[in-house]
């Protein structure tokens, strides 16, 4: 009999995560890891460079916060910047090869989830925004986090990637997905303004032989 085949350990048996739940509706059982693309597919008409450019270095702020030695020690380190290795036309599609070596299982599944719900980050939130007045500074403030937190749970309650997930680990989804987004809520705005606009998808997709 041949020795079995070394894998990256993609999945496991312990279905009390919704991570590893998430995990099993994404990636084959037998995959090494090496053979997974991240794919950002989007509108290429009307770009706005400003926008755009805070929806790609927002990306990289999520990346860099996955990174193993910290988010400061990503910055400071050139090689490990995340880097696009195709760009196509037609749709502009960003790859990102091998997210897998770049990026541990859940990391990646945080990773992905991040920038496919980055429309809904501050979509309903942001009529509160133009109504900030600063004597109500703090309950308008608390309003928005609420409206935010209600925008992003309805999603994630629509997706089929997460049917098999639990109310409570949706909840714990939608928990952990918020706290990771970055503090900087002027460029995050700018982001998920663009991704509203202009992301008509975000995928992790088997290579083809």
């Amino acid at each position: 009999m041949l020795p079995a085949k070394k894998s990256n350990t993609l999945l496991t048996t312990d279905r009390s995560n919704y991570l590893n739940k998430i995990a099993q509706s994404m990636f084959e059982q037998d995959s090494d890891g090496s053979d997974y693309d991240l794919i950002i597919t989007l509108s290429d008409t009307d770009i706005s460079f400003r926008e755009f450019g805070s929806f790609l270095i927002t990306i990289d702020d999520f990346y860099g916060r996955f990174y193993k030695k910290g988010f400061l020690s990503y910055a400071k380190t050139q090689k490990a910047h995340l880097k696009a290795s195709e760009i196509r036309h037609g749709s502009i599609e960003i790859i990102v090869q091998e997210i897998l070596k770049k990026l541990a299982i859940h990391d990646t599944i945080y990773f992905f989830l991040m920038i496919k719900y980055l429309p809904a980050v501050i979509k309903e939130g942001s009529e509160v925004l133009k109504n900030l007045t600063e004597s109500f500074h703090n309950y308008e403030n608390a309003k928005l986090v609420r409206l935010q937190k209600k925008s992003l749970s309805k999603e994630l309650r629509k997706d089929e990637l997460l049917e098999n997930l639990t109310d409570e680990e949706i909840r714990k989804l939608n928990r952990n997905l918020k706290a990771k987004y970055p503090n900087d809520k002027k460029k995050l705005k700018g982001a998920s303004k663009f991704a509203s606009q202009k992301l008509l998808s975000v995928q992790i997709q088997k290579k083809k032989n």
